[in-house]
């Protein structure tokens, strides 16, 4: 490309992020491996798509070389890669169709990817992988003991070494090369004869395949001299393994991330991967610095910016008087009277109808309890999407699902309307007498499912179709569809809200024992005399730190589900696990860490 049309690509670019120096800085850096700080509502997605239109212009990738882009799920892959098709061509030229730039960028998940690798050589390691992997059932290690045929399939020693395996990821231990093969050899000989595979085997059979044939891995090395990352602050010790086995010296790196974000440590994401591959691998850092999502409200751009200073100073900002973010609250002296003045707002917020609005908890119970009979005492509709990927009856939708979609789809792959619409119709069917608000919900997100499917995703290739559903059924990814639920209310955790957003959210119970589990070992719980609130000790123990900062990412993750404005509520009474009732409870130290000053709200 000459440099006139450089220069003009260029031009488009910085007009495009209205010179945004960060952004820009990312999208034009000479530095060939990257790792971007990028919040919520920072413009990640727009600088990630310029920086590789902008590589692709430069020479940055040689052809026939492709781009590889990992996501968390096939969904938000598809989403990228939509994009990407339809952005890159306005940069780049005409010339350069959305058919021809998506045959140079590969979106896809983890899971995704290395099924494409299995597809291809997983052979080489077990004869039962000639079989399109896709067509096998996928379980966690865990979920074995709950299925009979499997169960009986494994000895007792077996069973454990799987589940010690999923044990050691989750406390992001990783398993060594003859860890892994004895791993895969009980998955290959006791579980793919029937019709099962697991989630973990999915990546090890890969890293397997790297670690003993090194051609396969040379191979993957070089087809793709670009390797993007989003959410890369989740990222687990296996995925972790996977990424760093197709790095080579000459890879090209843009891992974006924000480890304001990192909520999954319990699942195994790895604690401070950011700065630790950063320094590894010598990359170049950059942070977003502006905030686009709430750039006509100043009070929610203050606290983005004061939450976050609390996390980078470990709860030591300097922070001005004037630059306090004053957030709407509701408090009760009862759970009945924060419930009242909660979905009071909500049906303010309710309006002409066209608002989302989300009430988030950070987990369920007798206190969301009441918020739920408060909503249907005073006729709000809402959708109720309080399970999490644990729950029975959510496991058991999601395989039951798995299991007709293979049989259905497997094989043929003519996904349409009519099939699908069909397909739900069966899985109705099988649920026909089944009972409880989990379930009903379940079917909600699936109708909703099909519905966004067969219509904004009708122009997706049948492969492409076929692994977005199978992946949110493998991964009981169905939670994901609330945001297609034709409900203008929603009930939800803040873990099953991640990567979802609503116009409003208000946040509940954000008080001492609730939203945070440290109040036994703090010394201003006792400090804190008369007051409805507590405070942050002057002086944290350092046992408190770590785990206080990720009650932090919690909190924020769940203030940023908003787009317009974010509420916080809590009361002085609570209900603990066990259904106890307890009184004098106080608003949560973390909605009042420095810079942040809650407003009562009426």
């Amino acid at each position: 490309m000459s440099d006139a049309n450089l220069a003009e690509i260029k031009g488009k670019i910085s007009s495009q992020h209205e010179g945004d120096e960060k952004q820009l800085e990312v999208i034009f850096s000479g530095s060939h491996r990257l790792i971007v700080e990028a919040p919520a509502g920072y413009g990640k997605t727009t600088t990630m798509i310029s920086r590789i239109a902008y590589l692709f212009a430069s020479g940055g990738i040689p052809n026939p070389k492709r781009i590889l882009g990992l996501t968390f799920s096939v969904n938000a892959a598809l989403k990228v890669k939509r994009e990407v098709a339809e952005k890159l061509p306005a940069l780049l030229g005409t010339q350069n169709s959305p058919i021809a730039i998506s045959e140079k960028v590969t979106v896809t998940n983890y899971h995704g990817f290395c099924k494409g690798v299995i597809k291809k050589y997983g052979f080489l390691i077990a004869d039962a992988l000639r079989k399109d992997v896709n067509l096998f059932r996928t379980v966690s290690d865990s979920e074995i003991e709950r299925q009979a045929t499997l169960k009986t399939a494994l000895s007792a020693d077996e069973y454990e070494e799987l589940k010690s395996v999923e044990i050691a990821v989750k406390e992001a231990h990783v398993p060594d090369s003859q860890t892994i093969q004895g791993y895969n050899e009980i998955v290959i000989k006791k579980l793919l004869p029937l019709g099962y595979i697991t989630h973990n085997a999915v990546i090890l059979f890969v890293l397997e395949m790297f670690d003993r044939f090194a051609e396969v891995k040379k191979f993957y090395q070089s087809y793709y001299p670009l390797i993007v990352v989003d959410e890369f602050q989740d990222t687990n010790c296996i995925a972790w393994n996977l990424l760093e086995a197709i790095i080579s010296e000459r890879t090209q790196l843009i891992f974006l991330g924000d480890p304001l974000q990192r909520i999954y440590g319990f699942i195994g994401a790895l604690p401070d991967i950011m700065t630790t591959v950063a320094d590894k691998y010598g990359m170049t850092k950059v942070a977003l610095s502006k905030n686009y999502r709430f750039r006509n409200n100043s009070e929610m751009l203050k606290l983005d910016r004061n939450i976050r200073a609390n996390a980078a100073t470990c709860f030591e900002p300097n922070i001005q008087d004037d630059d306090v973010a004053r957030v709407p609250a509701f408090w009760g002296s009862t759970q009945q009277e924060e419930a009242r003045q909660v979905v009071a707002k909500v049906q303010g917020l309710m309006g002409d109808g066209t608002d989302k609005i989300t009430i988030l908890f950070r987990g369920r119970g007798r206190n969301a309890e009441i918020v739920e009979t408060e909503l249907a005492d005073k006729k709000v509709p809402y959708f109720y999407g309080m399970f999490t990927d644990e729950d029975a009856d959510y496991v058991d939708f999601h395989n039951k699902c798995q299991e007709m979609f293979i049989k259905r789809f497997g094989k043929s792959k003519n996904i349409n309307k009519k099939a699908l619409t069909a397909f739900s119709d069966r899985v109705k069917t099988a649920y026909a007498s089944a009972t409880g608000k989990t379930v009903d919900s379940l079917l909600r997100l699936l109708d909703a499912l099909v519905e966004k499917v067969s219509i904004d995703y009708s122009d997706l290739l049948a492969d492409d179709k076929y692994n977005l559903l199978l992946d949110i059924f493998e991964n009981r990814q169905l939670k994901q569809a609330m945001e297609y639920v034709d409900s203008q209310v929603i009930l939800s955790t803040v873990h099953g809200a991640k990567g979802l957003e609503w116009d409003y959210v208000v946040l509940c119970d954000v008080e001492q024992w609730v939203f945070t589990f440290l109040c036994r070992d703090c010394p201003s719980l006792r400090a804190s005399g008369n007051s409805t609130a507590c405070r942050l000790p002057q002086s944290i123990p350092d046992q408190m730190l770590n785990p206080l900062l990720d009650d932090l990412c919690v909190f924020y993750v769940g203030l940023t589900r908003a787009r317009k404005q974010a509420f916080i509520s809590a009361s002085g009474e609570r209900f603990n696990a066990r259904g106890q009732r307890f009184t004098n409870g106080k608003v949560c130290c973390l909605a009042l860490v420095q810079g942040v000053k809650l407003l009562q709200h009426t």
